[in-house]
């Protein structure tokens, strides 16, 4: 048995938790301001929190490595199992170039550079946030509207702010899955269902962003009706699917509804006059291909899509999930780890031991999800089986830094909460009290805004806030969503997202 202790330097709260943010503030400062790579980062964060976890916090070292191997299990299952089956999805769709049919589908239904905005910056790359984010949005998404004849620069304005409100779902609700990982005693659903009552807001406020920012006010003034019509959509359905059906499928059912919004009221409702970018001409040809798409071409492009809405929406928002979960659930006290750290006060009321445990049900985790939507989308796509393995490796391969830094960065969350480094951040940021829930938000705002997802700041500050708010006597559910309420906001603002954006859309215009 080893009792945590959160004041170890001085016997002081305030100094200890100073030397805690240090693993943090370090890894920040290596990221952003001397820009080396996150995976780099992250490790000499990890390090740096070993040392301290040991030397200062007198951690025993089986301990702390325990801990540490848990924290990256939990970044194998279910969050890389989530990440690489996500993205092998969209890389399919890409590989067989269907992805382009996709492209030229949403081209078909208006000019307006307006509408265009609200149907492919904000709704479809939203669509690609709940999909496989991780930058994909902006990747994709800042080219592609290039390719439509939008400026790079505005290209790149649009895809940041569109992508950032669905941040918070991530794809497949991946962030708050590693949220819920992180804290203890949180119901998931419970909290899913908060953030879906809070990020609506911002949800609503970015169509109009996105708009003014293509065409400023005036432009806006034309056509506000269809786009608050779009927000109101993307929002309510955010709000309905994590409240009532499932948070996993949140960002997804959220962007589906905008898209389709946008596309119905332009089925029976114009804007006045086309707009488009000062000076520009557009001939038709530079909408799309000029070769007409047949129905048959868009429903298959379209169908891997629709298939991922079909199995999620099958497993879990029926009682399937229930039998599939008591099937495939293990759970394993994690070795040498389980109930031998003992939390103490004022973290709780008398001392007691810190639980261990992974489990998890595989049959109904994201990534399980997504595989099975991958394999049956090979057979829709008529993509031969080697073909697919084959993008499966290469998958693999891009996203070899991602998967680097997600170990490291678990790895420190959960060093840190076992450790009592985070715990000892969380009584000193308690001070704040009253203002608690703002600074939560402004605390997941800074985390992504340096960090660069809402994934890797609910891993490094979920447990904090968890344990603040219980502190400042505010709902620790509700801490914990505001901290991923402002990180969805921080993300625009990453400075990798801002080198991806701008990067995307001077690199690769010329492909489309």
């Amino acid at each position: 048995m080893w009792l945590q202790s959160y004041s170890p330097v001085l016997d002081s709260v305030m100094l200890s938790a100073a030397v805690a943010l240090l693993p943090i503030a370090l890894m920040f400062i290596l990221l952003g301001g001397f820009r080396k790579p996150a995976s780099l980062s992250s490790f000499v964060g990890l390090s740096s929190a070993l040392v301290f976890a040991v030397t200062i916090w007198h951690m025993p070292l089986h301990l702390a490595v325990a801990s540490t191997l848990m924290g990256m299990a939990v970044a194998v299952m279910p969050l890389l199992w989530t990440l690489v089956n996500a993205v092998w999805l969209v890389n399919l769709l890409m590989d067989s170039g269907h992805f382009s049919v996709i492209k030229e589908s949403i081209g078909y239904i208006t000019r307006d550079r307006r509408m265009q905005t609200l149907l492919i910056g904000y709704g479809f790359i939203g669509l690609l946030e709940g999909l496989v984010a991780i930058g994909s949005p902006v990747a994709i998404g800042t080219p592609m509207l290039v390719g439509f004849g939008f400026p790079p620069f505005t290209a790149a304005i649009v895809a940041l702010l569109a992508f950032s409100h669905p941040g918070v779902w991530g794809p497949m609700g991946l962030p708050i899955i590693v949220l819920h990982s992180v804290t203890t005693g949180l119901d998931l659903d419970l909290l899913g269902a908060m953030i879906g009552r809070q990020v609506p807001f911002y949800t609503l406020v970015t169509a109009p962003a996105v708009v003014i920012a293509v065409s400023g006010w005036r432009g806006f003034k034309e056509v506000w009706q269809i786009t608050l019509a779009t927000g109101f959509a993307f929002a309510v359905g955010t709000f309905v699917a994590s409240n009532y059906l499932t948070l996993y499928a949140a960002g997804i059912v959220g962007a589906l509804a905008g898209m389709l919004t946008t596309v119905v009221v332009l089925s029976r409702w114009r804007p006045r006059t086309a707009w488009y970018f000062p000076g520009e001409r557009v001939p038709e040809e530079a909408l799309h291909s000029g070769v007409r798409l047949s129905w048959r071409q868009i429903v298959q492009a379209w169908s891997p899509i629709g298939l991922l809405i079909v199995v999620m929406g099958l497993v879990n928002a029926t009682p399937l999930r229930e039998g599939l979960a008591s099937l495939s659930t293990f759970s394993v006290d994690w070795p040498g780890l389980h109930n031998f750290v003992w939390k103490t006060t004022p973290i709780v009321a008398e001392p007691g031991p810190y639980a261990a445990v992974y489990s998890y049900p595989v049959l109904v985790v994201p990534g399980t999800l997504a595989l099975i939507t991958g394999l049956l989308s090979v057979a829709v796509l008529r993509i031969p089986p080697a073909r697919a393995i084959r993008v499966y490796v290469n998958t693999i391969r891009q996203l070899s830094s991602a998967i680097k830094t997600t170990l490291n960065i678990l790895g420190l969350g959960y060093l840190m909460n076992y450790s009592g480094l985070s715990l000892t951040i969380g009584i000193a940021f308690s001070a704040s009290g009253f203002w608690f829930p703002l600074a939560a938000v402004f605390l997941g705002l800074l985390g992504n805004a340096v960090a660069g997802t809402n994934t890797a700041s609910n891993a490094l500050f979920g447990n904090l806030v968890a344990v603040a708010s219980s502190q400042a006597a505010v709902p620790d559910v509700f801490g914990a969503a505001s901290l991923a309420a402002g990180g969805s906001m921080g993300k625009a603002i990453a400075p990798q997202s801002l080198a991806l954006a701008t990067g995307a859309g001077a690199l690769r215009h010329s492909v489309y």
